[in-house]
């Protein structure tokens, strides 16, 4: 992932569900298909230190499991300039 997300997993980011019957579906492009609420969804990048626009940042839970000091540094830098 770059630091911003294809408009075609917008609905799954935003869990735009909705019931049909008994069952529940979200709409992937011109499909219909039913939604399981077990169902993760994961997005990995290779940048050492991506910045999300907000936009796409209040859609998804950012972790980062690769800290490098220089990463670290960027990272405080950020918190302390705001």
């Amino acid at each position: 992932v770059q630091e911003e997300t294809d408009p075609a997993v917008e609905p799954v980011l935003l869990r735009q569900t909705f019931k049909k019957g008994s069952a529940i579906m979200i709409r992937l492009g011109e499909s219909t298909i039913e939604w399981a609420k077990s169902f993760k969804f994961y997005l990995t990048t290779k940048l050492r230190n991506p910045h999300y626009l907000p936009e796409v940042a209040v859609k998804v839970t950012l972790l980062n499991f690769m800290i490098t000091q220089v990463g670290l540094q960027d990272q405080l830098l950020d918190i302390v300039a705001e």
